[in-house]
């Protein structure tokens, strides 16, 4: 599956229970692993959100496949109450291969941040799942000189960086939020998902049957969308993790069901 919103591609595979992954080639990134398939493989950043294994199956093939290839051990985020046994799974995987991954799970601690780039940022957001989950935030970093120097003359400028005062400001731009899999609850936990430019957020359930199954699983329903219509300032929101109940046809239906001024910016992520 891939689409492209708002100018971010997005490819990979989202199917509940089945096995959910993206890649993002922009930022060179991973979110979760799925179960690892072969081009997967360039990717050296994998954040993961929760340890449920249509999300993790793949962690030690993606570390095994990669030392295969000989490329440099990738870095991985993930919960910080899963790190213990995420650790413990590559140590047995390394003994039944006799070989040494050099690979180490990173703490993913919420309100945490890390530079992608000089010019891209990871936020490390909450979680709302029914197992420990993380979301991530991916942001645009720009210094931007303050409006009190504007106009002035470039060796102005270099003057006073010369006396160590400040003259640019940062600026951030929300480019990608991901939750990963969650309940409601994730909208009071993370607001930030609000203004992302693209949300990449999971819909498991559709139709009004699925309701009390969506709740049960802490799981996202369509209407828990229509409840918070008028919330949501992103240019995109990518709609993924579908139940396998659903075949595309009933997905595309019940999307009908949408607010007009949130449909027109919700791209279901199906097969191609």
């Amino acid at each position: 599956m891939s689409l492209e919103a708002a100018g971010i591609p997005i490819e990979g595979v989202s199917i509940a229970g089945h096995e959910s992954f993206f890649k993002l080639p922009g930022f060179r990134t991973l979110l979760d692993f799925g179960r690892a398939p072969e081009d997967t493989l360039g990717y050296g950043t994998i954040c993961l959100t929760h340890g449920h294994l249509d999300h993790a199956a793949g962690l030690a093939h993606h570390a095994s496949r990669r030392r295969l290839e000989r490329l440099p051990a990738a870095r991985v985020f993930a919960t910080e109450e899963a790190v213990p046994d995420l650790e413990a799974w590559l140590a047995f995987s390394q003994r039944l291969e006799n070989v040494d991954y050099g690979i180490h799970v990173t703490p993913a601690r919420p309100g945490s941040t890390v530079a992608l780039r000089n010019d891209l940022e990871l936020k490390v957001l909450p979680g709302r799942h029914r197992v420990p989950t993380v979301g991530y935030l991916f942001s645009e970093v720009r210094r931007k000189l303050k409006d009190e120097y504007l106009g002035l003359p470039g060796e102005e400028i270099a003057a006073l960086r010369s006396k160590g005062i400040e003259v640019t400001r940062r600026e951030e731009t929300p480019l990608l939020a991901y939750p990963g899999d969650c309940g409601p609850a994730i909208f009071e936990a993370a607001p930030e998902l609000f203004r992302a430019r693209v949300l990449l957020i999971e819909c498991s359930f559709v139709t009004p049957e699925d309701r009390d199954r969506a709740r049960e699983y802490e799981h996202l329903h369509l209407e828990d969308f229509v409840e918070r219509a008028g919330l949501f300032e992103n240019e995109v929101i990518v709609l993924t993790h579908f139940s396998q109940r659903y075949r595309v046809e009933e997905i595309r239906e019940a999307l009908r069901a949408l607010p007009a001024t949130l449909a027109r910016r919700v791209l279901p992520f199906l097969p191609d």
